[in-house]
């Protein structure tokens, strides 16, 4: 008989564990993919332009390129960490400053740079 309550005793005590685990799983879950598509786009976009960019003979065109490549860098880590709609639109945010950044080195430089998002 004593088998029996603790058996029970342990049923309970791991269904209050699970409970507000599984709870907070769901409620984290993403309704569409959208952000996190449009984030890990423009974290690749951003990702294109810093990887290419080189040693320029322009002062602050280099400085707003290492800029960059930190957002770039900070966006990878957030995508990499991203299970919510708000890590995915932090991620994306943070790709379109240094998108920002690549296209007035760009602009300094007199090349092309990347269409920026509106």
């Amino acid at each position: 008989m004593i088998g029996f309550w603790i058996g029970l005793a342990v049923v309970v005590l791991a269904a209050g564990a699970l409970v507000p685990v599984l709870a907070n799983r769901r409620a984290e879950r993403l309704r569409s993919n959208d952000e996190a598509v449009a984030a890990r786009s423009r974290y690749l976009m951003l990702g294109h332009y810093v990887e290419q960019a080189d040693e320029t003979g322009h002062e602050r065109a280099a400085e707003l390129l290492r800029i960059a490549r930190e957002r770039w860098h900070t966006a990878g880590a957030t995508l990499a960490r991203a299970r919510t709609e708000a890590d995915f639109e932090l991620a994306e945010k943070v790709a379109v400053e240094g998108l920002h950044a690549v296209a007035q080195a760009c602009e300094r430089l007199g090349k092309p740079g990347p269409r920026l998002p509106e």
